[in-house]
């Protein structure tokens, strides 16, 4: 198994440390929990103090290295990594760890023992995962942002309902076992992502997880610097659609009557296949969106 390799010296002591996470891939539809930890990058002035090797557990046909230049002429390898960095709330002077995790291909158990030994080495006082869940919903509606937790002290002092799924699970469910094993408090996060936007980064879902965050722990974060790119998101998103009638008249039902899970509905949606019809809509939204993922960068 990998081990941290320290990029500044450890830290030895932390200030009621919590730690927040985002899994790449399955976990982050959307990559609603990867714009909303760059965007904690940057609030809490954070700084990479480590990293640890993934190669066991990755395909790199599916999550290639990166050939970087920050002069145009010297280049380098960035190789797909688990990225820890540190920073400081100003308002409750704790310490925040942000982790960003890639998802395992191959070696799901040695790579779920590494990240909750990962997540133990800062002995935090919370850990929160941020994570998106698909839904059958319109963009235009509200995001909904589901918190839960089997830790007895965050569902009492937070109010969290505890999470009971059983089933298959992804590589997020399965360190979240694992931490409550350890007996570490965690939180999961989820924030409700369109099923025909799940690949288009959706700064209104990031704006939901950082708003929550703020709610329940009290960050000095200011949610409302995302509305600008959450206004360009919905209108870009809005006139891509009113371009194509067929898909407009989907999307148009399901934006202005209640989504019902019937039987009768899911056949439906299954018959029309938004997401076929919706693939030009996402490759130009996406485009577009990287624009939006840069500025909050």
């Amino acid at each position: 198994m990998a081990e941290i390799c320290w990029l500044t010296r450890r830290p030895q002591r932390l200030t009621k440390p919590l730690l927040i996470a985002v899994f790449d891939g399955e976990d982050d539809p959307a990559r609603s929990g990867f714009l909303a930890l760059t965007y904690l990058r940057e609030v809490f002035g954070a700084r990479q103090i480590a990293e640890v090797d993934v190669e066991p557990y990755v395909d790199y046909e599916e999550n290639r290295p990166f050939v970087t230049s920050d002069d145009g002429v010297s280049r380098r390898l960035e190789w797909p990594t688990v990225n820890i960095y540190r920073g400081k709330d100003k308002k409750t002077k704790r310490d925040v760890i942000l982790i960003s995790f890639v998802e395992p291909r191959v070696g799901w158990r040695r790579f779920t023992a590494l990240a909750v030994e990962t997540i133990k080495t800062f002995n935090p006082d919370e850990v929160v995962f941020l994570a998106g869940q698909i839904v059958h919903t319109a963009h235009t509606l509200p995001i909904e942002v589901n918190v839960r937790s089997n830790a007895p002290r965050l569902m009492r002092e937070l109010g969290l309902m505890s999470d009971h799924y059983v089933g298959p699970t992804t590589i997020m469910g399965a360190v979240q076992v694992g931490l409550d094993d350890a007996g570490t408090p965690l939180a999961i996060m989820w924030s409700s992502v369109p099923h025909y936007l799940v690949q288009t980064p959706s700064p209104k879902a990031a704006h939901a997880l950082v708003s929550k965050l703020k709610e329940l722990f009290k960050l000095s974060v200011n949610p409302s610097d995302f509305d600008g790119a959450v206004a360009e998101y919905e209108e870009t998103i809005t006139k891509i659609i009113e371009s194509d009638d067929e898909v407009f008249n989907y999307l148009a039902r399901i934006g202005v009557a209640e989504i019902e899970d019937s039987a009768s509905d899911l056949s439906e949606y299954v018959a029309m296949d938004p997401v076929g019809l919706t693939t030009d809509m996402v490759d130009e939204a996406e485009d577009y969106l990287r624009q939006i993922r840069r500025d909050i960068e």
